[in-house]
């Protein structure tokens, strides 16, 4: 059995918004996009407008809505980047301060100075004491932004992820919840018992009684009701987590995305697995199931730096990426570390650094070093995890926008030795929470993944060769 209905996915990205009906064969009936530009006024300072945030939601959605007719939408879902935080005031629904995304470094301060070593983080939570996590950015804007602390003592505050910043909004307040997925971004859940941890809040200075209720990724978010027309919210769920979810991944499975940043997700079973340099992170829920586990490694950019490329001046389109990649012929050794360096080195004090430059170094080269750079870092994270008895022999599936890049997937095959198994649709997020969605309603959608082999063709000296030169190259610059 398949839905007649379509289920609406809402994903609320880094650069964009994105809005897409799904049908019950699992293809996409229609797709809306709006662009979102955080402002980066400064080194270390990543930030949105929540009105902003808002508005983009609801313009995407409502494009879809439009455009396939409320009445035909079984449920919607929602689905955002996850460190990313909001602030705002329950009685105005006006938002307090900037919000602060995952890439903004402004509450180093606040992070050094929780009460809590990072071991005991780590511990807890399965991730780290940096700035990049949510709680700091919250005790940042309760120092910093005077309203907070006067909406606090009124008992109006709220601070949720994106995600159940929108659904609070799409229900009229109703509905203040979160997924335990965004909720581990926070640095205040426990990651064992998936639940908001007292001594964590404590550390961090955030009080408990503004964070929102916890429930499964899959599971009752409240009503939105556009043009008369009561669509039921049925997910909430961190992006990551979502394009898991589509894929379906088993104990030893891999999952590269890549977006803006780029992530290795290792699936460890209903183990939770940790291992320093690594994030341990909760997979989406559904009702009574039992938690399934992650090992993360982020790579913390990876479209950005193209888009940092085009800052720079060497301008291209992305339909041409392909073709100019391919034409290099000495693609410098560049190093991707905008915001530092992710897993499993954890170096923010590095930055962006290049090797081999000579006369006739051209744009080519300057492009294509950056994507093999991104390439060279996951394979940093494989490496990694294989030196720590994380057997990565499973299946490495392939997603996100930049998959579309021939040369990327290629070359990432061929440094890490290993077949990959690409989805020509990028939008694995989307379909995630979509899938998620049908299953709370009790109906799979039939997806139908045509997956794209991707075998080595270096040789095994080649690419060890390459990659020798690599950890060489990197040693250089975090030595500098």
């Amino acid at each position: 059995m398949t839905y007649q209905k379509m289920i609406v996915a809402l994903d609320i990205g880094t650069s964009g918004c994105r809005a897409a009906a799904v049908r019950g064969d699992g293809s996409v009936a229609l797709q809306q996009e709006e662009p979102l530009v955080p402002l980066r006024s400064a080194p270390g300072l990543s930030e949105y407008q929540a009105e902003e945030l808002l508005r983009a939601a609801r313009q995407t959605l409502h494009a879809v809505l439009d455009g396939i007719g409320p009445q035909q939408i079984a449920c919607l879902a929602v689905t955002s980047q996850r460190s990313t935080i909001v602030l705002w005031d329950k009685t105005t629904g006006k938002p307090i301060g900037p919000v602060l995304t995952w890439e903004d470094g402004r509450a180093q301060a606040q992070a050094e100075q929780a009460s809590i070593s990072q071991e005991e983080v780590h511990a807890q939570t399965g991730l780290y004491k940096t700035p990049f996590f949510s709680a700091p950015k919250i005790a940042w804007i309760l120092q910093h932004v005077p309203q907070a602390s006067q909406s606090l003592k009124q008992g109006n505050l709220l601070a949720a992820p994106v995600a159940s910043y929108i659904i609070w909004h799409l229900t009229n307040g109703q509905v203040f919840a979160t997924d335990v997925s965004l909720a581990q971004r926070t640095l205040l859940l426990d990651v064992k018992s998936a639940a908001w941890s007292p001594s964590l809040c404590q550390a961090f200075g955030v009080p408990m009684e503004i964070l929102p209720k916890l429930l499964p990724s899959a599971a009752d978010y409240g009503t939105y009701t556009y043009q008369g027309v009561k669509i039921p919210i049925s997910v909430c769920v961190g992006d990551q987590q979502a394009a898991a979810a589509y894929f379906n991944l088993q104990a030893t499975d891999s999952l590269i995305n890549y977006g803006t940043g780029a992530f290795w997700l290792y699936h460890t079973g209903e183990k939770a697995v940790f291992l320093p340099g690594m994030l341990t992170s909760l997979a989406a829920t559904a009702g009574t199931a039992s938690n399934a586990y992650l090992l993360e490694g982020p790579v913390n950019s990876a479209g950005s730096a193209l888009l940092w490329l085009k800052a720079q001046g060497i301008s291209f389109d992305e339909e041409e990426l392909q073709t100019i990649c391919v034409s290099s012929k000495r693609p410098v050794w560049f190093l991707p570390a905008l915001g530092g360096l992710g897993a499993p080195y954890w170096d923010f004090k590095i930055s962006a650094a290049a090797e081999g430059l000579c006369p006739l170094t051209q744009k080519e080269d300057w492009v294509a070093g950056a994507v093999r750079g991104v390439a060279f870092l996951l394979a940093d994270i494989g490496a990694y995890l294989r030196a720590n008895g994380c057997a990565t022999s499973g299946k490495i599936q392939v997603s996100g926008g930049l998959s579309r890049l021939n040369y990327l997937t290629a070359f990432q095959a061929d440094i890490l030795q290993q077949d990959l198994w690409v989805l020509p649709q990028a939008d694995a997020t989307l379909l995630g929470a979509a899938l998620l969605a049908a299953r709370q309603k009790g109906v799979a959608l039939n997806f139908v993944k045509d997956f794209r082999r991707i075998a080595p063709t270096l040789s095994a000296p080649q690419a060890r060769e390459l990659y020798t030169y690599w950890q060489q190259f990197l040693m250089r610059q975090r030595q500098k």
